[in-house]
């Protein structure tokens, strides 16, 4: 009797490994199958990149386009005749709204996340490569967001319309692309944002964390050069 339940309490003790790790073994079986890097980290927890870069988006659209709806932008640009000035100074503007909107969020996300894992018995070093990295993902993207979204407010005058493109191509085509043509999602704004995310690598059909930044500013980059230059352009008679 004694080495029945000795063999039992045994047996009970193999069965029962200590989880360490947030993600079931069934999750990384999937993860490997689809060639993804799910990170055990506050990075899982909360989504720092896509769904907070949408809304700063159309944050920086309403900074430039919103001149247009309110009739602000004749008497902005009377005060100050330089329209590139202006623009730089919105750039500027929607760049620093970006950081501390990104900052904010990752300490709200550590805040919460931190004592939800520590719960879970879950230990997570917060200065950790696996958690910087997303954090420091959701800082270059969501500020980046701001100025790409100025620049569309620039080209697109409207603020209905920049708006409604803006979240149609996001939530709809570009979510396609990424999803299911992830060779063409990859070169897209918000295929770059999710790989800054630091969920997706390279072998997930995203691209790694440089080459996403690159892309993204370049984005930013056009976009920010083509509103200016239609802005100075335009009529506001």
């Amino acid at each position: 009797m004694h080495d029945e339940a000795a063999f039992c309490h045994d047996s009970d003790a193999e069965m029962t490994p200590v989880e360490t790790d947030p993600l079931t073994h069934s999750d990384q079986a999937v993860a490997a199958d689809l060639g993804l890097r799910l990170v055990p980290t506050v990075a899982v927890v909360a989504d720092l990149d896509v769904e907070n870069t949408r809304p700063v988006v159309l944050v920086g659209v309403t900074m430039s386009a919103g001149e247009f709806r309110h009739n602000t932008a004749t008497p902005t640009f009377l005060i100050t005749p330089d329209r590139r000035r202006v623009m730089t100074a919105k750039f500027l503007a929607g760049g620093i709204l970006g950081i501390v909107l990104a900052v904010v969020s990752a300490v709200v996300t550590v805040a919460v996340a931190a004592p939800w894992l520590h719960a879970r018995n879950i230990d997570v070093n917060l200065w950790s490569f696996d958690v910087i990295t997303p954090i420091a993902g959701a800082l270059l993207s969501i500020s980046l967001g701001v100025i790409f979204g100025v620049g569309v407010g620039g080209m697109i005058h409207n603020q209905t319309v920049a708006v409604t493109v803006i979240v149609v191509w996001t939530s709809i085509i570009e979510a396609f692309l990424t999803g299911f043509v992830p060779e063409v999602g990859r070169w897209l704004p918000s295929g770059a944002a999710s790989a800054l995310g630091g969920t997706w690598t390279s072998e997930g059909g995203l691209l790694p964390f440089w080459a996403a930044a690159l892309v993204l500013i370049g984005y930013c980059a056009a976009a920010a050069s083509a509103g200016t230059h239609l802005i100075a352009r335009k009529d506001l008679t």
